[in-house]
């Protein structure tokens, strides 16, 4: 290369008396350093950017020749221009000056930068002599080219010497085997892979940052913190390793600055005394990117550059990375209008990591199926690419493809659209190397391994499956036995959408259905014979989903006969419920169990979720299975009602069958009202109907929803339509209307039309109007309140006085005279004058004199008695 030797030491000037770097004569040197123990030694770091300004901090615009591999012959001039000396020694005073101590001084810790200059140029500098010189070594804009081959932290660590004179001719520059570049010095790959292990956090987001460099370049600048300048140096050469070729020479780097606000490189070394604070929010958020190695937090985490999550993968894995074309668009390409990812010539493409990844097994489906879209198609691109490729080498000791149908498969598990293309790919290459008499059979393998889907697998089987649903329409005129094969064949290519199919199903689904069990064992030994789960699954979706309630009869027969243990072995708990119902009621009604009637309804609902009827069609088909035809017992019908309910009866039409809960109820309590009141939402005929309204507005009476006065023409007219009411239904009704009366108000019972329903009861009314007036809690209530109330004492002496009219039941004379002597006559002897004048003034008001003279006859046979 052409490049300046220039050296420098830290000194006052002899006019002014200001202490800067004053350049030291030049002189030729085998090495960067004088020392050959020096500390920079070890450590060395490389990296490719758009370039950083000494002065400013600026990117400069790239020179025109600095594509790799450029360079002139190499050359060395020792006896540079003056002027131009100057202003490179101005140059590294600027790139320097990051590093000077507290005091101005360089101190120990500044080891080394690689810094672009405005003029496309680049610089390297190194401190030497105990912290006070400082060695540079100046490039033109074309000779930088050259470090897309040789790293500069590489050329740094070991020496210029191979710049100089003719030794550069012969410098190695990389292993024949594809290595790093300068693999021969201090940073080979094994060496970075151990490196990259040991800081395996922090390799994926320092690269993600690296990469931003050139993605925006005004990116933020890296900062990273080590004990070290060594591992800083470490930390540029994994990123120049990582990154292609021509964006290396971009790069820039300083393993040490005492003041990283002041270094113009991207990426900034620091040590724990640098003039930074690590734990500003400000700068972490907004000016730099920190990677902090001391005893901060790691590097920040980045998870949305999938390249560099990879290649920290490969870098941990101890894998090498594949190399980068040399024919790449590098940082050039870039800085003329970007590379687009997923664009061929896109140096950071996914697709060049791919099959690396694969062979390594570094590769996971979910990973890929959750990439975006463009990204996913870019990998799986790279994938089809493998399949011709890896196909074309022989298999050695194993199918070099098993690996990817193994990842195809991951990938269609996730999302099937993204797994298309290389399903396809990996099928064709194993129907094209498939001999012909077994090409249906791999056809059948293809479509059942690999996620092709519908439309995919359609095509494949048109192209190398022939037409075998043709095949299956010429067999289905031959006897059952016959279509064994053709339904194998079929069933294994997955041409499940052709006519051919849909009859021989149709026809196995009715061959089990029929009557004949000779016909019915056929049909299971094809099934058998084909094996194919999703066949046998077919039939028994028709099989249980087109019966209809006529239909289930045979499917109890079909479940009862020699092919019942054949269909309990097919069925699971995805299978039609009707199925699975028929099943269950021909085995536990079989021999040995003999359930029936409701034993047998109550096990069926086992077979159902949470064991509850909750759909009229699932209530019918029990109530069909169970009692075929016919109804249960009437002593049953309760537990019927209570399980299923009267309303999902009714909707499942078996409300006929439950109307003798309201016309013939074992008792009436408020259980059957309910039944009662949803029976009214079925078709019933004008008794049954009035019997249901009858027990519900007696219920209503009863817990004093509706006035005895208002209703009592209605309950009369019911129990005339209702009629003739059983015995249970009319005692019960009687007794609910008992304990509406008792609970009235008398004046309300002495008018019409409660008083003329009294006077006529029967005993079913009477008896528990009787008792319940008799009740001693009812007689202490009456003692209390009814001396304060002389209208209703009146009222009760009107309602309870003997009668003696035609019309007016005996029961009725009976009852009165016992409450007029038991409950009123005790409260009267028990009134005062006053009380007895109030009582007498109600009597004469209401009901005239007559009643008053009856009253006062009363109330001295009271006395008299």
């Amino acid at each position: 290369m052409a490049i300046r030797h220039l050296s420098y030491r830290l000194d006052e000037e002899p006019i002014t008396g200001a202490v800067r770097l004053v350049p030291v004569p030049a002189r030729p040197r085998p090495g960067l350093c004088s020392e050959p123990d020096a500390e920079f030694a070890g450590g060395a770091e490389s990296g490719a950017g758009s370039g950083g300004s000494a002065g400013s901090g600026a990117e400069p615009e790239p020179a025109s020749g600095s594509a790799p591999g450029s360079g002139p012959d190499p050359g060395l001039d020792l006896n540079p221009d003056p002027s131009h000396a100057a202003e490179v020694a101005e140059w590294v005073e600027l790139v320097v000056g990051a590093g000077s101590g507290p005091g101005g001084g360089l101190g120990r810790e500044a080891r080394f930068s690689y810094s672009r200059l405005p003029d496309g140029a680049s610089l390297l500098c190194c401190t030497a002599d105990a912290g006070r010189g400082v060695l540079a070594i100046h490039l033109t804009g074309p000779d930088t080219a050259q470090f897309a081959k040789e790293w500069p932290v590489n050329l740094l660590a070991d020496g210029a010497d191979g710049a100089d004179g003719a030794d550069g001719a012969d410098r190695d520059t990389g292993d024949p085997d594809g290595e790093l570049p300068g693999s021969g010095g201090h940073f080979g790959r094994d060496e970075l892979a151990a490196f990259a292990r040991a800081h395996e956090r922090r390799v994926a987001p320092f690269l993600a940052d690296v990469r931003r460099l050139f993605d925006d370049p005004a990116g933020r600048q890296l900062v990273v913190a080590e004990e070290s300048p060594d591992t800083v140096a470490r930390w540029v050469a994994l990123a120049c390793a990582s990154l292609p070729p021509a964006y290396v020479p971009e790069l820039t780097f300083t393993t040490r600055a005492a003041d990283p606000g002041r270094a113009p490189q991207h990426i900034v070394g620091i040590g724990p005394d640098a003039a930074f604070d690590r734990f500003d929010s400000t700068a972490l958020e907004h000016l730099y990117r920190v990677h902090d190695g001391l005893d901060g937090p790691g590097s920040p985490p980045r998870t949305d550059d999938t390249w560099a999550t990879w290649t920290a993968r490969l870098w941990i894995a101890g894998v090498p990375l594949p190399p980068t074309p040399a024919g790449d668009g590098g940082a050039e390409a870039e800085a003329e209008g970007g590379v687009e990812d997923g664009a061929e010539d896109d140096p950071f493409s996914l697709g060049r990591l791919v099959p690396t990844l694969v062979r390594a097994g570094l590769l996971s489906g979910a990973e890929v199926a959750a990439l975006p879209d463009d990204r996913a198609r870019e990998v799986v691109d790279a994938l089809v690419a493998m399949v011709w490729t890896v196909a074309s080498v022989p298999a050695g000791d194993g199918d070099p493809l098993r690996g990817l149908t193994a990842l195809c498969r991951d990938i269609g598990a996730h999302t099937q659209a993204t797994a298309a293309p290389l399903a396809v790919a990996l099928a064709r290459h194993r129907l094209g190397a498939a001999d012909p008499q077994e090409l249906v059979g791999e056809l059948a393998a293809v479509c059942a391994e690999l996620p092709l889907g519908e439309n995919a697998a359609r095509a494949l089987r048109a192209e190398y499956g022939g037409d075998v649903d043709e095949e299956l329409r010429r067999a289905l005129r031959e006897p059952m036995e016959a279509w064994v094969e053709p339904l194998r064949l079929v069933v294994a290519v997955g041409a499940d959408d052709g006519r051919g199919l849909d009859t021989a199903t149709n026809r196995l689904s009715r061959a089990l259905r029929d009557l004949d069990d000779t016909t019915r064992a056929r049909a299971a030994r094809v099934l058998d014979a084909v094996g194919d789960a999703s066949l046998t699954r077919r039939v028994l979706a028709l099989l249980g989903g087109e019966s209809g309630l006529g239909r289930l009869n045979l499917l109890r027969e079909l479940a009862a006969s020699a092919q019942g243990d054949w269909l309990r072995r097919h069925l699971d708990e995805n299978s039609p419920l009707p199925l699975r119902l028929a099943e269950a009621t021909a085995r536990w009604s079989g021999p040995g169990n003999g359930l029936r009637g409701v034993a047998l309804f109550d096990k069926l609902t086992e077979v159902l979720r949470g064991r509850r009827v909750t759909d009229a069609t699932t209530l019918a088909q029990m109530w069909r299975l169970v009692w075929r035809g016919g109804a249960p017992e009437p002593a049953e019908l309760p537990w019927v009602a209570r399980v299923c309910t009267v309303r999902l009866l009714i909707e499942a039409g078996l409300g006929r069958h439950m109307r003798a809960l309201v016309t013939a109820p074992d008792r009436v309590d408020r259980e059957t009202v309910t039944f009662a009141r949803d029976m009214l939402h079925d078709r019933l005929n004008r008794q049954e109907r009035a019997t249901a309204q009858l027990l519900v507005l007696a219920q209503d009476l009863a817990d004093h929803r509706l006035s005895v006065r208002q209703e009592m023409s209605k309950l009369q007219a019911l129990m005339v339509d209702a009629a003739p009411l059983g015995h249970t239904v009319r005692h019960g009704v009687g007794a609910l209307v008992a304990r509406a009366l008792v609970h009235a108000e008398a004046d309300q019972l002495a008018r019409q039309p409660v008083f003329g329903h009294l006077i006529h009861a029967g005993p079913e009314l009477l008896v528990p109007y009787r008792q319940l007036m008799l009740d001693e809690a009812k007689q202490d209530q009456l003692a209390r309140e009814l001396p304060v109330r002389p209208h209703e004492v009146g009222a009760y002496y009107f309602l309870w006085r003997p009668l003696s009219r035609s019309g007016v039941s005996h029961d009725w004379r009976r009852v009165s005279e016992e409450l007029l002597r038991e409950i009123l006559g005790p409260v009267v002897a028990g009134l005062d004058e006053r009380q007895l004048s109030d009582v007498a003034n109600a009597i004469l008001d209401v009901q005239g004199e007559q009643r008053l003279r009856e009253w006062n006859a009363w109330r001295d046979s009271l006395r008299a008695g």
